[in-house]
């Protein structure tokens, strides 16, 4: 799956950092901003259903309270040096080289790759319901099928594959879409 995304990121990246694209999409989101504030939003299929709106009540003692294992930033000093954008599908957290890495929460390492160019030196942890990726490491200290834990060291700040400079790329990813990590962390 991932190699397959990063064969669909290098022949789209090109048409995206296009700046007639990027200023014909400006355009055509300017013209629909400004067309509902004139006229009211876009009406909805869902307003058809109609019927009589209620509250639940529930009977005493029916809620039940789950505590939820929380994910943590993977590294500890750091600067958000990219954020997510549809063009690029992941948080850039820039720190030192050889900074450690640890995984969001626990899971089991699906893929260790080592790669010249785009994502260069890159791990993949399977959370169960969701994935994430954490790419341009210098080093990397785990193999595929290994299970980790939130203090495992997964590897270490680098500047491989597509970079610009030291910094890890974050991606989480619940089936086939990508998930703003700024929605699940609690980042600076």
């Amino acid at each position: 799956m991932w190699k397959y995304l990063t064969k669909m990121s290098r022949l789209v990246r090109p048409w995206v950092a296009h700046k007639g694209l990027k200023r014909t999409v400006g355009l055509v989101m300017a013209v629909l901003a400004v067309a509902t504030a004139v006229w009211g939003p876009i009406p909805s299929l869902a307003s058809d259903v109609g019927g009589p709106v209620g509250l639940a009540v529930l009977p005493e003692g029916g809620i039940e309270i789950v505590t939820q294992e929380t994910a943590q930033v993977p590294v500890e000093n750091y600067k958000v040096s990219q954020g997510y954008r549809f063009y690029h599908p992941g948080m850039d957290l820039a720190a030192k080289i050889g900074e450690p890495v640890k995984p969001m929460a626990k899971g089991k390492v699906i893929l260790v790759q080592k790669d010249r160019w785009n994502y260069g030196q890159h791990v993949v942890v399977d959370h169960g319901e969701y994935q994430t990726l954490y790419a341009h490491l210098s080093k990397i200290n785990v193999a595929e099928g290994q299970e980790v834990d939130t203090e495992t060291v997964l590897g270490e700040i680098g500047s491989t594959g597509r970079s610009t400079g030291p910094h890890l790329h974050l991606e989480i990813r619940e089936g086939n879409r990508t998930v703003n990590p700024k929605s699940v962390l609690d980042v600076k």
